[in-house]
């Protein structure tokens, strides 16, 4: 007996969040499984028939076993790949591994029907683990964010602001990262599609003080001290508003603590999303 669409979702949706939960918390990977179904909807919109409460709680509506089982194969491999990229330590290599002894053969076989092969996807993982290693090695534990993981020691979720806050043993914020726009930003980069877009939500409210920054600099250089006058914000909040746009590609550096906006940045400036 076929297994059905439900099932498939079900199965490799608990796998992903007892995965992730295992390397991080329970909580944060459910908040991070969320945020990926959220934004794959744009894409597929089926998934609005999944609610992930934790990862003995995903329901999932029988109306999803009308929906092409080759469209939700796909979904769920770009859930895995994502959910992958994210895992850096030395527990990434056996990732797939681990799925695959969770969600069972008949999953497999589901899987493997609608053209997801897991052994080349492990195959590519290996590879990308072998190759991070090796540029490990020679950059060393050099990170552009200022810390490494290994500096965290707890974190918070803010609903309000929709970012996660990452603390150090002394409980100082090493970094505000936003769920959204990490996912969508590895969303992009697997699918390359541009109906997902990382940057429509730059004009709100949430990033106004981004967008201000960057319609300044199309105009002027700044100082530190004059993009925060200008801005009314702290030192703190301006370190966290550069690395943001430069993780979108919106600032470039020019020197060792000096940026530009860039190409990408004045062609989002000119030519905005709706």
């Amino acid at each position: 007996m076929d297994i059905k669409n439900a099932s498939i979702v079900h199965n490799s949706l608990q796998a992903l969040c007892s995965i992730a939960g295992r390397r991080t918390t329970s909580n944060f990977a459910v908040k991070v499984m969320n945020t990926i179904m959220t934004t794959l909807r744009d894409r597929y919109d089926f998934l609005k028939y999944v609610e992930i409460h934790d990862e003995h709680n995903i329901q999932v509506a029988s109306q999803i076993n009308e929906i092409s089982s080759s469209e939700i194969c796909k979904a769920i491999e770009t859930a895995i790949r994502i959910v992958y990229m994210d895992l850096q330590d030395n527990g990434g290599l056996y990732f797939m591994k681990e799925f695959k002894e969770i969600i069972g053969k008949e999953t497999i076989h589901a899987l493997e029907e609608n053209g997801i092969d897991l052994n080349i996807i492990e195959m590519e993982q290996k590879h990308s683990f072998n190759h991070r290693n090796k540029v490990n090695k020679i950059a060393g534990d050099a990170s552009i964010l200022g810390y490494i993981w290994s500096d965290v020691s707890n974190w918070k979720y803010d609903d309000h602001n929709k970012v996660c806050i990452l603390y150090n043993k002394d409980d100082k914020i090493l970094d505000k990262l936003n769920l959204d726009v990490i996912i969508k930003e590895h969303i992009d980069k697997l699918t390359g599609l541009d109906d997902i877009d990382i940057y429509q939500d730059l004009q709100t409210e949430r990033y106004q003080k981004e967008y201000e920054l960057l319609t300044m600099l199309q105009s002027k250089d700044l100082d530190i001290d004059t993009a925060l006058t200008l801005l009314q914000i702290s030192e703190e909040e301006l370190e966290h508003i550069v690395k943001r746009l430069m993780g979108l590609g919106f600032l470039e550096y020019v020197d060792v603590d000096v940026v530009k906006i860039s190409e990408k940045g004045l062609q989002y400036i000119s030519n905005p999303v709706k």
